[in-house]
């Protein structure tokens, strides 16, 4: 019993360094505005971006607030396509944009876009 507790603990916690190293990754990429290696580690470590959006955070913005932040089009279109409508909507990155000088951005007028506006 003890020996399957301290597995556990392992896995769990390279679990959450793994994820971590992930979430690194795709903040990193979507910094320099590299769609091809976001894509790339999302296939690689088999994940949709849809599933874990919501969990990763960059200095403690969403993917797509760092891509406005940072100018990242090509990236931050690909975030868009990818994300739900509603999501998009309910994160109101219109309003946040404008209260942090970005309501010019272009990524602002593709999510106004998306959701029909």
């Amino acid at each position: 019993m003890k020996k399957m507790l301290i597995a556990t603990a392992l896995l769990c916690s390279t679990s959450a360094l793994a994820n971590d190293a992930i979430s690194a990754s795709l903040c990193g990429f979507v910094a320099e505005d590299n769609r091809n290696q976001v894509r790339k580690v999302l296939a690689d470590n088999k994940l949709n971006l849809r599933n874990i959006y919501s969990g990763v955070r960059c200095n403690n913005e969403s993917l797509l607030q760092l891509a406005i932040r940072r100018d990242a089009l090509d990236t931050g279109t690909f975030i868009v396509k990818q994300m739900p409508a509603k999501v998009l909507a309910d994160a109101n990155y219109e309003a946040w944009a404008t209260a942090n000088g970005f309501a010019d951005n272009p990524l602002v007028n593709i999510i106004k876009a998306r959701l029909g506006e």
